[in-house]
């Protein structure tokens, strides 16, 4: 059975102790497969993004809950493990007006997979294409 399409969710709360672990609980509690988890604390407010299964009744939940919730679109590819390629994978996607929304990177070997969300996903996937390399929409851990 294939996966459903991964998606970025990005939360935003008011920035008070242990809500980190309340939507920690709730994922857990919803069984939502989530991974690659970022937390930022922006003024008054602490900003959670991480990767799983797209699901509009788990989106719907949080809303109920008066949570601010974002989706992105995200796709992963791997390029040479060089500074260089990563600025040229910015340049490129700047000259197009492509811009880059959230950029996650793990070095693996020579090699550097990325996953990114940007504001036209289907045009970067496009772009990255002509530069030889080959961005995927499933994500694995």
């Amino acid at each position: 059975m294939p996966r459903p399409p991964t998606t970025q969710y990005n939360v935003e709360f008011p920035s008070r102790f242990g809500i980190h672990a309340r939507l920690v609980r709730f994922l857990i509690r919803k069984k939502l497969d989530f991974h690659t988890m970022v937390t930022t604390r922006v003024g008054s407010k602490t900003m959670i993004q991480f990767l799983a299964p797209k699901d509009r009744a788990f989106r719907e939940q949080l809303e109920k809950m008066g949570i601010a919730v974002r989706e992105d679109t995200v796709f992963q590819l791997e390029i040479p493990h060089h500074h260089y390629e990563l600025h040229k994978l910015a340049r490129t996607l700047a000259d197009k007006d492509i811009n880059i929304l959230s950029l996650y990177s793990m070095v693996e070997g020579e090699n550097m997979r990325i996953v990114l969300a940007v504001d036209q996903p289907a045009n970067a996937v496009a772009l990255i294409r002509k530069l030889g390399f080959n961005p995927d929409y499933t994500i694995y851990d």
